[in-house]
């Protein structure tokens, strides 16, 4: 959760694709984690679900500073 946050808090633009990028860069190219392993938890902090709509659009929807104060809130 941490390595997610760090690689969105600076974030720009703010867009589906970013987010993708940014996301897959750290947590599975950076951490070696499974997609499914990597996303999932980074899913429920963002939408308190655990099978919800697209995450990266969910979280362009959302907008940078609920998407980060979701993961913050997760992350305790």
């Amino acid at each position: 959760m941490q390595a997610a946050y760090d690689a969105l808090r600076d974030l720009h633009p703010w867009s589906t694709d970013a987010i993708q990028s940014a996301l897959q860069e750290a947590l599975v190219d950076g951490l070696g984690l499974k997609p499914r392993h990597a996303f999932g938890p980074v899913r429920v902090a963002v939408t308190g679900k655990r099978v919800s709509p697209p995450l990266f659009e969910s979280m362009e929807l959302l907008g940078r500073e609920r998407s980060l104060g979701r993961l913050q809130r997760a992350l305790g």
